[in-house]
């Protein structure tokens, strides 16, 4: 962005929410106005994109991922990012407003600082880098012109993520200033295998220890090609070579952090912490040199806060009166050399045609480009980078893709169009569909089908609320959330509600008629089964089944057990007999004897006849002749 579009844009309003007040820098990436957020009523600061990048899809895309990564991350040694977006062609970033200077400013104003003050320095810079590397992030990009030092003495590490962003869009070490920024820092793997993890931030913090103690870098060079490759080939000298009297255990810091090789470096920012925290406490425990330099720390608590803690004591310069922050513009800050005007110009012109040879074949020539896979089969993408010399793996877990069907490649990291050495390791994703799909309807359905046609639309989320229904058979789908048709999101449940049915009403006590009323009124079937029973009426309901309250579906059967009255036994004809033996009869069928001695020992009369319950009272009475007449009554009998 030219000066004069980055002027047209100061006094205008972006996404009806920013109004850009003034330029504070300018650079290779982008320009960085002070805003005021008319939303919050807060000044922010305004990153805004060169139109070059801004029309590149691929960058916007990957700028748009880091900072809404970047800003989930929130701790006090870190520059919050609050927003993103784009208006009218303008990509632009919301950032936290810092006020006051970049660590570059810090260390030309002072050269060089103590052990201590490095040390303390590097204790919110690592905090800061910290919380990032626990939050799964990458910086890829540090250095002392992303490091900012507000007015209080506060210190942040800004442009999280960023990098990653340039990196994608521009494709070499030279396009727009990129190496040109960030060479002295590069960690090996960085410009060999194009690759960054958590301790390539690490080799650059150590870098940035190295030049708090001693002033300068470890590897200069007249181009950046030359810095790379002393990177590449060269260990990071002990600080204590160059400034006699540095610590062994600070020494063994700057070691540790920058091994050429990453499996020898410190894991992470976190750990780099914690070292540092250990080099204190040795330092406390020695002797303070003669020629201290004036710390401008304040005193770093024993016990200070972790790498991946959001709270804790934030860790501060002494407050100074300072210039308005300097926010890094991906461009290197270094003093220009004094151009070379002697004869030996000549030289240096043969010198460069072999230099720029020599930098295509190390920057382009080498490399190989990630294929665009999207939508192929795995084996398939696998074979292609296969051809082109890199190592493949596949993503463990796959990610939603509108572009490939499932199973396909869904896409690649390293991204498609990325440079990389052959040998490189490309990860493919794969795809796992759509994340929205159209709602199937599984309205009347059972819960069983309804889960499965679900399932294979990719929604496996699924919640069941049951409620009472008159209409519908229990069991079975009333309603669905979303409805049939509407697009449901794969990450969201699905809210199914279930027919529980209605309760059966009770209708023991009642007679046959009045249940039977009851339960067809509530359109059940009903099944009448009788049953003797001692004590309940004859046509009173005994049972039902199935049991009141029990949940049951429209035109579902209810079994009614209804008494009968009791069970009857026939009574046999004992007129006649011995009274020993009618009584066993008659006892042995369940009958109670009563048993009215007049003359005699047979039966001449009994009642009641015919049929009686089981356990009724059969009254005898005797004779010495047995029964007579219709009534069986003894021949002595008096008529009634």
């Amino acid at each position: 962005m030219d000066m004069t579009a980055a002027d047209a844009l100061v006094g205008t309003t972006l996404a009806g929410r920013y109004r850009v007040e003034s330029r504070i820098a300018n650079g290779g990436m982008a320009t960085v106005f002070a805003a005021h957020d008319l939303r919050l009523d807060r000044r922010v600061a305004l990153k805004v994109m060169h139109s070059t990048l801004a029309r590149d899809p691929q960058f916007v895309q990957r700028f748009i991922n880091e900072a809404l990564a970047v800003a989930k991350l929130s701790h006090p040694n870190v520059v919050q990012v609050y927003d993103q977006g784009s208006d009218q062609g303008h990509v632009y970033l919301a950032m936290e407003y810092v006020p006051g200077q970049t660590l570059r400013a810090a260390m030309r104003a002072r050269s060089r600082f103590s052990p201590e003050e490095a040390l303390q320095i590097m204790v919110p810079v690592l905090a800061g880098l910290g919380a990032a590397h626990q939050a799964g992030m990458v910086h890829r990009d540090m250095k002392p012109e992303n490091v900012l030092i507000t007015r209080n003495g506060q210190i942040k590490v800004a442009d999280f993520g960023l990098a990653r962003a340039v990196e994608a869009s521009q494709q070499g070490l030279t396009k727009t200033g990129t190496l040109m920024g960030t060479a002295a820092y590069l960690a090996p793997e960085q410009i060999t295998h194009s690759t960054a993890d958590a301790r390539s931030d690490v080799y650059a913090c150590g870098i940035m220890l190295y030049e708090l103690l001693t002033g300068h870098q470890p590897h200069t060079g007249e181009s950046p090609i030359a810095v790379a490759y002393q990177h590449v080939n060269e260990d990071v000298p002990r600080p204590s070579r160059v400034v006699p009297g540095i610590p062994p255990e600070v020494d063994a810091l700057v070691v540790r952090s920058t091994e050429r090789d990453p499996a020898y470096r410190l894991a992470d920012a976190g750990q780099f912490l914690a070292a540092v925290f250990a080099a204190q406490k040795a330092l406390k425990q020695q002797p303070a040199p003669q020629e201290a330099a004036t710390s401008v720390l304040e005193a770093v608590p024993a016990e200070a806060p972790g790498a991946g803690s959001a709270g804790g004591d934030t860790q501060t310069l002494q407050a100074l009166d300072l210039p308005p922050v300097d926010y890094d513009d991906y461009e290197d800050e270094r003093p220009a050399r004094p151009s070379l005007r002697t004869p030996l110009m000549v030289l240096g012109a043969l010198l460069l045609v072999v230099a720029v040879g020599f930098g295509w074949w190390m920057v382009d020539g080498r490399y190989e480009t990630v294929p665009d896979l999207v939508g192929k089969e795995s084996d398939a993408a696998r074979e292609d980078l296969r051809l082109l010399g890199f190592r493949v793996q596949t993503a463990e877990e796959p990610m939603y893709s509108d572009d490939a069907p499932a199973g396909t490649v869904a896409g690649t990291e390293p991204a498609a169009g990325d440079r990389l050495l052959p040998g490189t390791l490309v990860t493919l994703i794969l795809s796992a569909g759509p994340r929205y799909v159209t709602m199937p309807d599984v309205e009347g359905a059972s819960v069983a089908e309804a889960r499965d046609v679900l399932e294979d639309a990719g929604l496996t989320d699924i919640v069941e609320d049951e409620i009472t229904s008159y209409d519908n058979p229990p069991g079975t789908v009333i309603t669905s959330a979303p409805a049939p048709g509407q697009q449901a999101d794969r990450e969201e449940s699905v809210t199914l509600t279930i027919s529980a049915g209605f309760p059966v009403p009770d209708v023991v006590g009642r007679q046959v008629d009045d249940a039977r009323n009851l339960l067809q009124a509530s359109d059940l079937e009903v099944e009448v089964v009788e049953e003797h029973h001692d004590e309940v009426p004859k046509g009173q309901v005994i049972a039902q089944s199935p049991e009141a309250d029990t949940t049951v579906g429209a035109g579902q059967t209810v079994t009614l057990t209804v008494s009968s009255g009791p069970e009857t036994v026939q009574i046999p004809d004992i007129r006649g007999w011995k009274v020993d033996r009618a009584r066993k009869e008659l006892e042995d069928l369940g009958f109670t004897v009563t048993v009215h001695q007049l003359i005699g020992d047979r039966v001449g009369d009994y009642n009641p006849k015919g049929e009686a319950a089981k356990g009724a009272t059969i009254e005898i009475w005797t004779s010495p002749f047995g029964g007579r007449g219709d009534d069986h009554r003894p021949w002595f009998w008096p008529l009634d």
